[in-house]
């Protein structure tokens, strides 16, 4: 089963709209029908890796599971339907977590302070907790640079600033989409959950919101090609940016509402 086409093409499939227009409530039978489907087991469709990659990463999803694609219109004013967006691979229908939406959270975790637009302090962190060493900032920034710019430490100028030099495209570290490879314990990939906004008045009696997420249990495969980087004459290795990243992945999480919980991630 297509999942993506199932959420995104099929899902009103069979709905009766005419209530809605004459103002009145569309039957959620059918809708309800298509939630069961889309939350059965037995589902999973793995996605192998292509030649290209050369590090990956499993990780378990946490409870309450991972949102991702919540901005993505999934609407139809009908009772018991799914209201959010989700993101699905487009080929497979499996649900994915982008590759620039990982590179994006690794990045963040690199960076301290930003003024005008411009970064003017990096954050070490992390890179202690791996390496047990202090980092200097230009040691930091040449990594930062190599890992998310695609771009070498060529020497200084005159004035003492850092030049640099664009990597070969194959040369540069490559963030893949990250992919489920083992469902929860109850065999699912996909599962239901509810959020209920008091918007701006707290007594307000909230309406609640039902979507779809990753269920909690499942396993989240983090896909890259990576490559060493020379720091002043000692390379940081591909290995030592695998354990890089799983410490960011599995301390800051990925996808939506991470503030409250969801897209945190374990060691499996």
């Amino acid at each position: 089963m297509n999942l993506h086409k199932l959420y995104y093409k099929e899902y009103y499939t069979g709905v009766n709209f005419r209530p809605l227009i004459d103002g009145g409530e569309i039957s959620p039978t059918t809708i309800l029908e298509k939630n069961s489907q889309l939350c059965s087991k037995g589902l999973l469709y793995r996605i192998e890796k292509n030649d290209m990659v050369s590090h990956s990463l499993p990780l378990s999803i946490a409870y309450p599971g991972l949102v991702t694609g919540v901005g993505i219109n999934h609407e139809g004013k009908i009772e018991g339907e799914f209201k959010l967006g989700v993101h699905f691979d487009w080929t497979y229908g499996m649900p994915i977590v982008y590759g620039s939406s990982v590179k994006g959270v690794l990045r963040n975790a690199f960076i301290a302070k930003v003024e005008k637009g411009k970064i003017t302090k990096y954050e070490d962190y992390y890179l202690k907790k791996i390496t047990k060493e202090e980092w200097e900032p230009e040691a930091i920034e040449i990594l930062f640079n190599s890992i998310f710019e695609g771009k070498d430490y060529d020497g200084k100028d005159q004035e003492g600033k850092i030049k640099w030099k664009n990597k070969s495209i194959y040369d540069r570290d490559i963030f893949f989409d990250a992919v489920i490879i083992k469902a929860d314990p109850k065999g699912r990939i996909l599962c239901s959950d509810s959020i209920t906004p008091h918007g701006d008045n707290p007594l307000k009696n909230p309406i609640p919101i039902t979507f779809l997420k990753i269920a909690p249990g499942c396993q989240l495969e983090f896909r890259f090609k990576l490559t060493d980087t020379i720091i002043n004459g000692v390379p940081f290795t591909a290995t030592q940016k695998l354990a890089l990243f799983k410490e960011i992945l599995t301390t800051v999480g990925v996808g939506a509402k991470t503030n409250v919980g969801y897209g945190q991630l374990k060691s499996t």
